[in-house]
């Protein structure tokens, strides 16, 4: 009866992860949870997630991460990429898949896909080359530059992790190296050689108000002689509670346009330019309160102006904005724009889009001044897609940040400290030289992923021989099905489970997951287990199927204006041939050892 509780965990938590019904820290909340209560784990196991060296050394590598791109060291290996790669479509390709698999080695995989995000759009600008041949590489590229180091990707250290807590040597800081530099090449070739080539060029309007489709959502209308609205503030106007309507611009007299306060008074006469629901408007046209001025199809020229701008801003991975509404984060007062129109995904939201808790990838297109823009810029809540400004970055800090991160490396690699110590002494150094201030250093932080990492080890816990047994039982069974076979097969067999299941649950939860059964897999077989746990951490960081299996693709999903099927029609043959180097490289490098 213990498997089956724990299976039906393990199965719940699989299929909440898959449909996205709650969110996946939430989820693994309610896994331990579950545990602490049922009493299938003690409340020092509970939590012990939280103390976990893994852990810890996760949660330094986000803060290490920032600590780079805030002082410019990401920003020159960006730069570098047009040098070396603009000439030519495959050399670029390689470029990028290059230089953010090198970030990505050293520091977090989207923090890499972030920072370089809007140099792929100058890039695509200065090279004529669409940017959606840029981006998708950009995403695979991190996801594949993560596995040539220990702290390249979180399920490289919990399943060094898992090794260490089983008896076994955990893995070093560059034992990864030859298998992820196989893996690494073959992706960056495939994806020049032949990737780019089923990557839709799907090239988007010049026009920002035809991209989102907002020609059907605004028009003009004036304020007659007679209207009730005649001398009243826009706050007492009521506009948007009572026709949905919000006031993007206001032309008064000849030459006289500018965008509209609350406190604005309207006067008889006056052109307002509208978006929201144009057949309510209709419905009310002879209320007298307003009267449809033309019917004109509107142009980004119509919405700005000396004073103002119009500006795709993307939600980053670390805004304070995330799981509010733009409603809700009261972004007009605090960002002193106006947000237009939410595409997600790819698509246009128009219905009550204001009312949508926003997520991350989210692109919003914003008016508002100069000024505003580029404060905008230089906030940590928004990646803004189409400029490359970096005036925030404190550049003579970089040679500090990159010795300090060059440190805690060679520290860890030596084995002079282990690398959950080598990794706190970096964020030290980095706070005592000013590279990231504290308070940037926890809000680098991506708690949801050390909340779902921690929170999801019980079960690991829950699964071992002390207690259920559940690890060693499905160990036994997959050995008596597939251990006759060889393990090549069997470690063929890890692999794609792993890769089938990261792509609808947190590749950190993978790990978590699947590194302690690999572990039983190997002993029941009579094996080291490190080929096997190889072969696990690879799968793990194997998201090419959907756009939505990891948070770095999620990020050029919307921004790209991908379709959901772009993905597998890219990252299936690429999945195949991983597939393959891995069979092949991971027993030349990891070779099946009988245990001692």
């Amino acid at each position: 009866m213990e498997h089956l509780f724990i299976l039906g965990i393990v199965v719940t938590a699989l299929l909440l992860f898959a449909f996205e019904v709650v969110r996946a820290d939430i989820v693994a909340i309610g896994v331990t949870l579950i545990l602490l209560l049922t009493g299938t784990v003690t409340i020092d196991e509970g939590f012990s997630g939280f103390s976990n060296p893994a852990v810890i050394t996760v949660i330094c590598m986000f803060i290490l991460s920032a600590g780079l791109i805030r002082t410019g060291v990401a920003d020159y290996l960006g730069e570098m990429i047009l040098r070396v790669g603009g000439g030519h479509p495959a050399l670029l390709t390689l470029s990028v898949m290059s230089t953010v698999g090198v970030m990505s080695a050293f520091m977090n995989n989207i923090g890499a896909v972030a920072v370089l995000l809007p140099a792929m759009f100058v890039i695509a600008k200065k090279s004529n080359y669409p940017v959606t041949k840029l981006l998708i590489p950009l995403s695979f590229g991190s996801l594949l530059g993560g596995l040539t180091t220990l702290i390249g990707t979180p399920p490289n250290l919990l399943c060094s992790m898992a090794l260490e807590e089983a008896g076994f040597r955990g893995f070093r800081m560059f034992d990864f190296m030859p298998t992820g530099l196989a893996v690494m090449g073959t992706g960056a070739l495939y994806m020049a050689l032949v990737g780019r080539f089923l990557i839709p060029e799907r090239k988007e309007s010049d026009s920002l108000t035809a991209h989102y489709n907002l020609e059907g959502y605004l028009t003009e209308v004036v304020v007659p002689e007679k209207s009730s609205l005649t001398g009243k503030r826009l706050a007492e106007a009521s506009l948007w509670k009572d026709l949905g309507l919000t006031v993007l611009r206001v032309h008064r007299g000849t030459s006289n346009a500018f965008i509209p306060t609350s406190e604005t008074v309207l006067e008889a006469g006056d052109r307002l330019i509208v978006e929201g629901n144009i057949d309510q408007l209709l419905k009310n046209k002879d209320s007298g309160a307003l009267q449809i001025y033309a019917e004109s199809k509107f142009s980004d020229e119509s919405l700005i102006g000396n004073n103002v701008q119009l500006a795709e801003v993307v939600i980053a991975p670390n805004s304070s904005l995330l799981g509010m509404s733009i409603n809700q984060g009261h972004f007009r007062r605090r960002y002193n724009a106006l947000v237009l129109a939410l595409r997600r995904r790819g698509r246009a939201v128009r219905e009550k889009f204001t009312y949508e808790p926003l997520s991350v990838g989210d692109v919003l297109l914003v008016q508002g001044s100069p000024k505003a823009i580029g404060e905008m810029v230089l906030s940590e809540d928004f990646l803004v897609a189409n400029r490359l400004e970096h005036s925030s970055h404190k550049t003579r800090k970089a040679p500090v940040a990159l010795g300090i991160m060059i440190l805690a490396i060679v520290s860890a690699a030596t084995g002079l400290l282990h690398i959950s110590v080598a990794a706190l002494l970096g964020v030290l150094l980095m706070v005592l030289t000013n590279c990231v201030r504290v308070q940037d250093a926890y809000s680098n932080v991506e708690w949801r992923v050390i909340f779902l990492i921690a929170c999801m080890m019980p079960l690991g816990i829950a699964m071992n021989d002390e207690h259920a047994g559940t690890a060693r039982w499905l160990a036994e069974t997959v050995v008596h099905w597939t251990g006759g076979y060889g393990p090549l097969v069997v470690m063929a067999s890890l692999f794609i489970f792993t890769t089938l299941i990261t792509e609808v649950m947190s590749n950190a939860a993978a790990a978590v997951l699947l590194a302690p059964i690999g572990v039983a897999i190997a002993v029941g077989l009579g094996l080291e287990p490190h080929p096997f746990l190889m072969a696990i951490a690879i799968g793990a960081s194997t998201t090419f199927l959907s756009p939505v299996g990891h948070q770095a693709n999620v990020l050029v999903y919307g921004v790209g204006n991908y379709r959901f099927w772009d993905f597998p029609r890219v990252g299936l043959l690429l999945n195949v041939l991983i597939f393959i180097v891995t069979m092949v490289v991971v027993p030349k490098v990891w070779p099946f050892v009988s245990l001692k």
